[in-house]
């Protein structure tokens, strides 16, 4: 009987068995494929969650600068820092160093 079950699994359909065998083979094969891609897909959106996040703070710093320019405190403050322009009842001083 058992010789019987012996004969009839395996010399008469041992191309079940390996059939079985290689799909098996191939589903773990594709479950690590897709685990790879999965973690590739995860970096990325990190990656991008980031730089979307510091675009986001570069905007809200440029919309500062730009709603600050209608100021007139704001204009006179950057005319006097970066051009080194002072209004007409200020003295501008200059300190230089000894060498």
């Amino acid at each position: 009987m058992v010789r019987k079950i012996f004969n009839l699994l395996f010399y008469r359909s041992w191309w079940v068995v390996a059939f079985t065998l290689l799909c098996g083979v191939l589903y773990e094969n594709g479950l690590k494929i897709r685990e790879v891609h999965y973690q590739q897909l995860k970096d990325q959106s990190n990656r991008l969650q980031i730089e979307k996040q510091r675009s986001l703070e570069l905007q809200k710093n440029l919309k500062l600068r730009i709603n600050s320019q209608t100021d007139s405190a704001w204009k006179e403050l950057v005319l006097m820092r970066i051009l080194g322009l002072v209004p007409e009842n200020e003295r501008k001083v200059f300190f230089y160093k000894d060498e």
